[in-house]
């Protein structure tokens, strides 16, 4: 692939590679460069959504009008100020709980204290405590001091079509006037689930959603909402266009829903991600015409090994290149998503079983994860 021109803006460069470069090791190529789309405007759990989210409101019925749509969430998107920017987070929990970008709120972070500030949409303001970090998905949990209001629930990423409407909503250049002042909305498509983007080092997001709903510097950290309401994604990123370096227009990124629950779960819990490690360099979805021609059910799917880390953890267990992940642990595997997320949830150190197909038989290994980097 073509190496593209960052963008000479915001917090931190990342790039956009193909699923057969993803890593979980702790080194990659990269080949294409995305932006993150906030960051240099100055500033001028079980833990399920409780019982203030719009959950039960949302799929009680019809999808929303994007006018209705944006009176039912507004009031759970914040802005979200620090000494070097502004971007956007949501309402997670009703007792104070917020989403956003890690990148948002990395100026605050490493002693340097800058300060968080929450504006809500009533025009309530608080200083936001950083409850932990995950900047290997880019996305924080922040805490203010309130409750009973009004939480955001996530979407299914099973049940996100590609093509299906959706609408971005955050302080997008954090704008002058305007009755909702710098709110903004956006309405587009998902055009395209399960995107892998890189940042300019070993770290990843897979299962990524792409959107054409204009998403500017500013958004980062907002929901990007289906018309139930529910959270799609969290909108992260922004791609060059390669002959300009400025930003493409209709190619914008949202860390997928399945991702940001899980990794806000473990936020919430330990204030940290302790993500397990496999040790393979690259992998890929298997799609159908690769399954058949490998001999395995097409309907199963599961992420082809196309290379394995010598002494890695799934290589001391007896991973081989060309071998299929179709489950690990608790979890199973159809996607590069889906392994995204058994690896937030399978904590390093932990001893897990791992089904494989290798020649069409399908086998079980043993592997002791090991320890992801956390940058």
């Amino acid at each position: 692939m073509t190496s593209l021109r960052p963008i000479a803006f915001g917090l931190l460069a990342i790039t956009m590679l193909g699923a057969a470069a993803c890593s979980d090791s702790p080194s990659a190529n990269q080949d294409a460069t995305a932006t993150t789309d906030s960051g240099s405007i100055p500033a001028s759990i079980t833990t399920e959504p409780t019982s203030s989210s719009n959950d039960d409101v949302a799929r009680d019925g019809a999808e929303l009008t994007t006018a209705d749509l944006v009176e039912l969430a507004e009031p759970s998107i914040v802005r979200i100020a620090t000494a070097t920017g502004v971007g956007t987070g949501f309402v997670v929990d009703e007792d104070g709980y917020i989403l956003t970008n890690h990148h948002v709120v990395e100026s605050a972070l490493g002693g340097f204290n800058t300060g968080i500030t929450v504006t809500m949409s009533d025009g309530g303001t608080y200083q936001a405590e950083i409850v932990g970090v995950d900047a290997r998905a880019d996305i924080a949990l922040l805490k203010i001091e309130a409750s009973g209001l009004p939480a955001l629930a996530f979407a299914d990423l099973d049940d996100v079509v590609v093509g299906q409407d959706v609408v971005a909503m955050g302080f997008a250049l954090d704008l002058d006037g305007g009755e909702g002042g710098s709110f903004s909305v956006t309405r587009g498509i998902v055009s395209q689930k399960n995107r892998s983007i890189h940042e300019n080092s070993p770290s990843s997001i897979l299962g990524a959603i792409q959107t054409d709903a204009a998403i500017n510097h500013g958004n980062s950290g907002g929901p990007l909402l289906n018309l139930y309401g529910e959270v799609v994604g969290v909108n992260t990123a922004i791609a060059p266009d390669p002959l300009t370096g400025d930003q493409a227009p209709g190619i914008g990124f949202a860390v997928g829903s399945d991702t940001a629950k899980a990794v806000y779960e473990q936020l919430r819990e330990a204030g940290q991600v302790n993500r397990g490690l496999l040790g393979i360099s690259q992998f890929e979805a298997v799609r159908p015409a690769v399954a058949r021609d490998l001999g395995i059910p097409e309907d199963e799917g599961g992420v082809l090994v196309n290379n394995v880390s010598a002494g890695g953890p799934v290589s001391v267990a007896g991973m081989r290149n060309g071998d299929v992940i179709v489950r690990i642990g608790d979890y199973d595997i159809a996607n590069e998503a889906d392994l995204a997320v058994a690896l937030i949830r399978h904590s390093a150190g932990e001893t897990v079983e791992i089904d494989i197909y290798r020649d069409g038989e399908k086998q079980t290994l043993t592997v002791t994860l090991g320890v992801a980097p956390t940058t």
